[in-house]
């Protein structure tokens, strides 16, 4: 009698399995309602919400919804940790979802005093994300007597900030972080660490962040595509196209994945014409902001000329796998006869495209091309202001703010140079703090006019190029300038891995947003790509590998 009643208990377990596997998500969710709601089964709903949202798939929406409502539930049972653990889950896994991420904030805000016992307590034992050790007295020296509660100086408050757990706000983290990177600050005038006190604090707040995030486990262990969708990833990232013979022909052998064949892959694609696919969906829309086509002070010809020009020198750095601040630093360009008579290079003739070494470091890489110097420009002038937020928001991924209102404009009096209605304009000292950190890059361009074509004289007074970055360092020129730049590549090779990963994810246009939780896949990227030279391939090989990208499931 005992073992006939368990054999039906069993049958009946697996019919009721089967009859769940059978189901649609959106069925599932409902089953589960009916345990909550009705029933009063919290344990049951719980697993119905987790299996509506693992099989939601494409439905994101219904996901997320599942996930709240799982994690109101196993907040109903007393079980705290799992709620958090949820409404963590549904935070990283659908940031888009503003709805219920918005909600789930505020469930985790209720239930944080337990949480931050925890994790201080933990933070305690391990250190791993302590960094009040270096932080403590760096923010005490340099920092809060403009970043504190009272003045909150760009928005932050840093005597108020955890220093014992930067898990607390990684935000926050991340973005100074990215500041101390790109030594911008302090300001200009004041008292500054010296470089050895600020290689410390970029390492520990890295080190520290990487171990921030709740998700980041998960994410290790998350489901990974398959071979086939992966290839098909990597000819989307690479060629904009689909994959060719050859790659599905590692993904029939069963190798893709295999380290040396996956290496060789990319490298073989790079090489290929059809990353040319990489060099007009991100590399051009990413230093030109899709500009150059509305740009008035060029005609039709010239932008043409200068877009071919910028196009085959980014398509001659991926293809040359050069090291990626070649994109600074080259000493050519590829120009025909037009463009060279445009720049006042002579003995090049007809209107093919040639390489064409370049004479001085004045025009070396992209800030010497015409492309740059005019999308940075207006329609009759230039513009050291576009020009400087440009080179900050392009190559280091720091944003000025807005310019506060009721600012005068420019003074439009063509008699004066560039230089002196600049001052002028600085003069008002709500825009001269924010001016001082970008307009001296711009300044250094002034010797291109609006087009690109060189000058020595604004309106008849001779230029004066000269500037100084916020730490100090002086300059005068575009030469100047680029060499002084390359004592911040650091920045400049974690924003650029960081804009590829979020163009890889097939993120918003020119936005590419990488969410905070994976900017350590960013840093890990940037790490492996310094043993070879910080070379194009090995950035892109380590995106193709990256957590992210291998995900089954990518976030928008």
């Amino acid at each position: 009698m005992i073992q006939r009643i368990l054999a039906l208990l069993i049958g009946i377990s697996l019919a009721a399995a089967a009859a769940a596997s059978s189901q649609s998500p959106l069925e599932l969710y409902q089953r589960a309602l009916v345990q909550e709601q009705a029933v009063g089964d919290l344990p049951e709903a719980i697993a119905l919400y987790q299996q509506a949202a693992r099989e939601a798939g494409t439905d994101r929406g219904l996901a997320a919804r599942a996930l709240i409502r799982a994690a109101a539930c196993a907040e109903k049972l007393g079980q705290a940790a799992a709620a958090r653990g949820l409404y963590t889950q549904l935070l990283y896994t659908y940031p888009e979802q503003r709805e219920q991420t918005g909600l789930a904030q505020v469930r985790l805000a209720a239930l944080k005093p337990a949480a931050a016992q925890a994790a201080q307590a933990s933070s305690s034992r391990s250190g791993r994300t302590d960094v009040s050790g270096i932080f403590g007295p760096l923010f005490e020296m340099y920092c809060v007597s403009c970043h504190n509660q009272s003045r909150k100086t760009a928005g932050l408050a840093l005597d108020s900030l955890n220093i014992s757990n930067v898990s607390e706000n990684t935000a926050v983290w991340e973005r100074i972080l990215r500041r101390l990177r790109a030594r911008r600050d302090p300001p200009l005038g004041m008292r500054r660490p010296d470089e050895a006190i600020y290689q410390s604090a970029i390492s520990a707040l890295e080190l520290a962040l990487d171990q921030a995030y709740p998700v980041t486990a998960s994410l290790n262990t998350a489901d990974r595509v398959s071979d086939a969708e992966l290839a098909v990833r990597m000819a989307k990232f690479i060629w904009n196209a689909g994959p060719d013979a050859v790659l599905l022909d590692a993904v029939q052998r069963g190798r893709l994945r295999e380290p040396a064949v996956l290496e060789q892959q990319v490298r073989r694609m790079l090489r290929d014409a059809k990353a040319n696919g990489l060099v007009t969906e991100f590399f051009e829309r990413w230093i030109l902001w899709d500009a150059l086509d509305k740009a008035q002070n060029a005609d039709e010809t010239l932008r043409r000329d200068l877009r071919m020009e910028t196009r085959l020198f980014l398509d001659s750095q991926i293809r040359e796998d050069h090291n990626a601040l070649d994109l600074w630093t080259a000493n050519y360009s590829l120009v025909n006869d037009r463009l060279a008579r445009h720049y006042g290079i002579s003995g090049l003739a007809g209107s093919q495209f040639r390489r064409f070494t370049l004479n001085d470091n004045n025009r070396a890489g992209i800030l010497g091309q015409g492309s740059f110097l005019t999308v940075s420009s207006m329609a009759n002038r230039t513009s050291p202001v576009t020009r400087g937020k440009m080179i900050l928001m392009i190559f280091f991924g720091i944003i000025p703010p807005d310019p506060p209102p009721n600012v005068k404009p420019l003074n439009t009096d063509n008699n004066l140079p560039m230089r002196a209605r600049m001052e002028q304009h600085r003069s008002n000292p709500a825009c001269a703090n924010c001016h001082i950190t970008f307009e001296p890059l711009g300044i250094a361009l002034e010797n291109f006019n609006s087009s690109g074509q060189w000058r020595n004289t604004d309106d008849g007074s001779p230029i004066d190029a000269s500037g100084a970055f916020v730490d100090g360092t002086k300059f005068n020129g575009p030469a100047e300038l680029r060499a002084a730049l390359l004592k911040y590549r650091d920045a400049y090779y974690a924003n650029v891995s960081q804009k590829l990963l979020g163009y890889a994810l097939d993120r918003k246009a020119r936005v590419w947003n990488v969410y905070d939780y994976e900017m350590p896949a960013v840093r890990a990227i940037v790490r492996e790509a310094a043993s070879n030279e910080y070379r194009w391939s090995s950035i892109i090989l380590g995106i193709v590998k990256s957590t992210p990208f291998q995900m089954k499931n990518i976030v928008p």
